[in-house]
């Protein structure tokens, strides 16, 4: 069985880099094929995406014309999974469990609507709701959790996610075809919403979270997040300090006390070399 990650990224070679360099230090090889579709509003953006190519070779990086047809060519039907996230994220920790035993939770017991990266037993606090939850009844399923997401809130309410949940392609292939079109990555999240009715009321997740969104900035025009209330940047200047030969030092970051989905964080920098990865 194979997992497909698809990362859409606008702006943001920056935080990019730091989420591709997260996955390789720490998905624990979870993931079979990584595309980015990206986009760029200016010539400066461009040469940001253009050097993290040159980084990163063995991505399959797509420059986006039609974002919903890219979405749609870009899921390969020869993996049975299909995983999406976006580029303000960070593989935070150590995934210390096999793909095998994550892909087993979507047959065992009762079939799940998706298994989540970004939730686990330290979510407690929506940062664009700002809002605080508990998580309620669950089930302990050796090392993961299932929820009825029918019976919690927050958070955990919300499996059609587009922050780093795995579901089987089929229900993805299937989706789209009920959905409607998207011009981008937060119409798609805002349309999956209206299967919410239909899908299966169970979600799997990590004991702890291994994901995590850091919403320093904002580049959607669509909704305007909660973001840069503690450590704002840029990403003009995230860019420029990219195209300067910075980079965001991940051993540098204080990731301790991750309470949820998103969570703003500090950025520290670092000088990199232009050898590939």
């Amino acid at each position: 069985m194979k997992n497909q990650l698809i990362i859409f990224s606008k702006n943001r070679s920056c935080q990019l880099h730091l989420l591709l360099e997260s996955i390789s230090k720490n998905s624990n090889n979870l993931f079979d094929y990584i595309s980015v579709i990206y986009k760029f509003t200016d010539d400066e953006y461009r040469k940001g995406y253009k050097k993290i190519q040159n980084h990163f070779p063995t991505i399959n990086f797509i420059l986006e014309g039609t974002f919903y047809e890219d979405t749609i060519e870009a899921i390969k039907v020869d993996c049975e999974f299909t995983t999406f996230m976006v580029d303000d994220i960070i593989f935070y920790r150590k995934l210390n469990t096999s793909k095998e035993k994550i892909y087993s939770m979507f047959d065992i017991n009762k079939p799940i609507s998706c298994f989540s990266l970004r939730l686990g037993l330290n979510s407690n606090y929506s940062h664009p709701a700002n809002m605080s939850y508990e998580l309620g009844k669950h089930e302990k399923l050796g090392e993961f959790i299932k929820v009825n997401i029918r019976e919690q809130k927050g958070d955990l309410t919300y499996p059609l996610s587009v922050d780093g949940h795995i579901f089987k392609t089929d229900l993805i292939k299937e989706s789209l075809k009920n959905i409607g079109k998207f011009n981008n990555p937060n119409i798609f999240e805002s349309n999956l919403q209206s299967l919410l009715p239909k899908i299966n009321d169970y979600m799997v997740f990590l004991e702890e979270s291994v994901i995590v969104s850091v919403p320093v900035n904002l580049v959607n025009e669509t909704f305007k997040n909660r973001h840069g209330l503690e450590f704002y940047m840029s990403e003009e200047h995230l860019n420029n300090r990219y195209m300067s030969g910075d980079v965001i030092s991940y051993y540098d970051l204080d990731l301790g006390g991750i309470n949820g989905p998103h969570k703003e964080i500090e950025y520290k920098f670092k000088k990199y070399s232009d050898e590939p990865s």
